[in-house]
């Protein structure tokens, strides 16, 4: 899911060619939150080809070297990048390699619906962090006070982000 809001999210703004995709996240460093080589990549490519949310809109030819596609967006692909965004943050998915990708291309989704979920993700670790539970055993309590630093944290980032995403001249 990941590298496929990273190709949807790159090809909304402007049209790529798989190379040129793939050196943008490279600049961007966005290949440390999932692995991208030239076979997943094109394996992606081809992916969102099949479902019609990408077309190629041209063979291109530089010097001597093989044609390459230039690929662009179809408005399915639109719709698509924004129900994949959208579901990160319905389906609460704190992993970078998910979160992420669907910050970086937030402004593409419906961006009510993304803080509305993010207000309800916000929520829910409020609730959560209320819970305690005095355990026999230390190690159980040490499980408890991470479970609740991390929520603490989770929920003032998130803040954060809710802030950003509402907020259209910060975006």
């Amino acid at each position: 899911m990941s590298i496929q809001i990273v190709i949807l999210g790159l090809l909304k703004e402007k049209k790529y060619h798989p190379y040129e995709m793939k050196k943008v996240i490279l600049e961007h460093k966005w290949d440390h939150l999932f692995p991208v080589t030239d076979g997943n990549l094109y394996h992606a490519i081809r992916k969102l080809e099949k479902h019609k949310w990408i077309q190629a809109e041209k063979q291109e030819q530089v010097n001597n070297r093989p044609n390459r596609t230039v690929y662009q967006i179809t408005e399915e692909g639109k719709n698509q990048l924004s129900d994949e965004i959208i579901e990160v943050f319905k389906k609460r998915m704190p992993e970078p390699r998910s979160l992420y990708p669907a910050l970086l291309f937030v402004q593409s989704a419906q961006v009510p619906e993304a803080a509305e979920h993010i207000k309800n993700w916000i929520s829910d670790l409020k609730a959560e962090s209320k819970v305690k539970h005095d355990y026999q055993a230390v190690i159980p309590n040490l499980i408890q006070e991470h479970y609740k630093g991390l929520n603490e944290f989770y929920m003032n980032w998130l803040t954060k982000i809710l802030q950003v995403v509402e907020s259209p001249d910060e975006r």
